[in-house]
């Protein structure tokens, strides 16, 4: 997981001990610019890429954990690929299959922003810890409900990865091979396991929580100070070229 840890890098940088609320303010604006670029445009995705690569060389993130990350965007590329063959328009011969430039150009603007949006989250998780992202969402008043099950999420799907390791050995142990399809009933009933545990932990918990005199309000992590108005010029810095960018590729 990305906040599983705390911060990946083996060492400290300005942007690691940047205030949290500025960098989360810096992604979004990021993403979103990146997610505005029109249709058919090159030239801001090179330009953003060499930006986000930049701050992962300044952060010193691994190149390994950057590449982890970038799993979780599997599912849209194999959805790409699907859109040459199945949008219509004008084809054009690749190898002799004829494919939709429209689907071709679609399916590149979906990659290129889903890699740069996943890159650019891997340097903030590189470079700022779990109770640092919480503690910058409270600065930017978000509503504590919502920093509460966002910790609580955090915390407990480690918690959850662990006991379901735990599961998995315990089944090798005792000489099962959880690999083929007629197997399947053995991983649901696991999975049916850690559910069941995973509700009675949640139970235990949150009885321990009122115990201490909790009130549905989590208690100020208290981490640092507001950030100073150089840092959030420092911050939206890295994002204003990314919104310029979109903006010219927009007007031209």
């Amino acid at each position: 997981m990305a906040h599983a840890a705390e911060a990946q890098a083996p060492v400290v940088t300005a942007l690691h001990r940047a205030a949290p609320e500025t960098k989360l303010v810096a992604l979004v604006v990021f993403v979103v610019a990146v997610a505005l670029v029109p249709h058919g445009a090159v030239l801001p995705y090179a330009a953003d890429l060499v930006l986000v690569l930049a701050l992962a060389v300044w952060a010193r993130a691994g190149v390994g954990f950057l590449a982890q990350r970038l799993v979780v965007e599997i599912p849209f590329v194999l959805f790409v690929l699907l859109l040459p063959f199945v949008t219509g328009g004008p084809e054009v011969d690749v190898l002799g299959v004829g494919l939709s430039e429209d689907g071709l150009r679609t399916g590149f603007g979906i990659v290129c922003k889903a890699t740069l949006a996943v890159l650019a989250t891997g340097v903030l998780a590189a470079t700022t810890t779990a109770p640092e992202i919480v503690s910058g969402l409270e600065r930017l008043r978000v509503p504590k409900t919502i920093t509460a099950v966002a910790g609580f999420a955090i915390r407990y799907v480690q918690v959850v990865l662990e006991e379901m390791r735990r599961l998995q050995q315990a089944r090798v142990a005792r000489g099962d091979d959880p690999r083929w399809l007629w197997q399947a009933r053995t991983v649901t009933r696991t999975a049916g396991t850690v559910a069941v545990r995973c509700f009675e932990r949640g139970e235990r918990v949150h009885g321990a929580m009122l115990a201490r005199g909790y009130t549905g309000r989590m208690p100020e992590t208290g981490l640092a100070v507001a950030a100073p108005p150089l840092a959030w010029a420092c911050a939206l810095a890295f994002a204003l070229p990314a919104v310029v960018l979109t903006s010219t590729s927009a007007l031209t």
